[in-house]
């Protein structure tokens, strides 16, 4: 039996795989990406999830769950005199409701994959495909948009701004969806520094009171820049014991994460409070396979029931009008 030793053996065995499993007379099974849908594979082992890393997940026992949200405080007013009625104090509340999500995706191989390929073929495709939901869930949480009106149902018509219409991000408002529709705005109209960062700071207000609560993604063009900014903790000066999040860049002020993300759109970046995002787990991920007989090959399948909510708008801050690359 022959053993795969790297990512281009295993880009050629998928793509035998989809030949042989999409060549079919009446076949009962279809790739469930276009092709290349190799190339696309090897792409999504090398990325990560940090949402999960950072965020709240919250069970779900039902469809929905509806979480309990405190709108204002307690007040705290001085006593001047001893046994004498106090000053009454109040809070008022609210609550947010977590819907879940239905992500799928699946995929038939051909047996032949199987036999040709390294021994543990299903642990590999079981790793792929879940390193493929998670690039399908950051998408989504940060650009998702339940509104987004130009869609097509043919893969061949995708572009950048015509999403198809399954696509992940119609699921869920993302957090750059929330920041520029009902969140806090930040123009910038310049480079991407650790000034405009200390802006952000002022416009969140009361959310930006604790540094190490703070969390940015912002796009490639403008991590590079902010890169070059001495005032920018790089992540090679973190120390030994340091623990880094997928994407992150450094951090500001000693605490403020910054993540680099190829999903957040060039000249523009979004800031929230780690304690805003709340994760719903309806169904964790459930991973599946079955035989096709008459095609001597395997269908496997992957889906999750998931939920994304914020608690708090006005802590969504969407920074824009950062510098763009020239058309050049």
């Amino acid at each position: 039996m022959k053993k795969v030793n790297s990512l281009a053996e295993i880009k050629k065995l998928l793509s035998k795989a989809i030949r042989i499993g999409s060549g079919q007379v009446d076949n009962v099974a279809n790739t469930f990406l276009p092709a290349p849908l190799a190339a696309t594979f090897i792409d999504i082992v090398t990325e990560f999830n940090v949402f999960r890393q950072v965020f709240r997940p919250m069970p779900m026992n039902s469809a929905t769950r509806t979480i309990p949200k405190l709108l204002t405080g307690t007040e705290v007013f001085y006593q001047p005199a001893e046994a004498t009625p106090g000053e009454e104090t109040s809070f008022t509340a609210t609550s947010i409701q977590l819907v879940a999500k239905k992500l799928f995706a699946w995929i038939e191989i051909s047996e032949e994959t199987f036999e040709d390929g390294i021994l543990d073929m299903r642990s590999m495709i079981r790793q792929i495909f879940t390193r493929g939901m998670g690039i399908a869930e950051e998408k989504a949480f940060l650009t998702g948009d339940v509104n987004h009106a130009d869609t097509t149902g043919t893969k061949a018509h995708v572009t950048a701004t015509k999403w198809y219409n399954k696509d992940a991000r119609l699921a869920f408002d993302g957090l750059c969806t929330i920041g520029r529709e009902s969140g806090t705005r930040q123009t910038v109209n310049g480079a991407c520094t650790v000034d405009v960062f200390a802006e952000a700071i002022y416009r969140m207000g009361v959310y930006a009171k604790r540094f190490g609560d703070l969390i940015s993604f912002v796009n490639p063009w403008s991590a590079n820049q902010l890169l070059r900014d001495d005032d920018l903790m790089t992540v090679d000066k973190y120390g030994s014991k340091a623990t880094i999040l997928t994407g992150e860049i450094g951090k500001l002020f000693g605490k403020w994460n910054i993540i680099n993300s190829d999903f957040v759109p060039t000249g523009e970046a979004v800031t929230t409070v780690k304690e805003n995002v709340v994760i719903g787990d309806r169904r964790r991920i459930k991973f599946a396979e079955d035989a096709v007989i008459k095609n001597d090959s395997t269908v496997w399948a992957l889906s999750e029931r998931v939920a994304m909510e914020v608690e708090y708008d006005a802590a969504v801050l969407w920074m824009h009008g950062f510098q763009r690359p020239s058309a050049s």
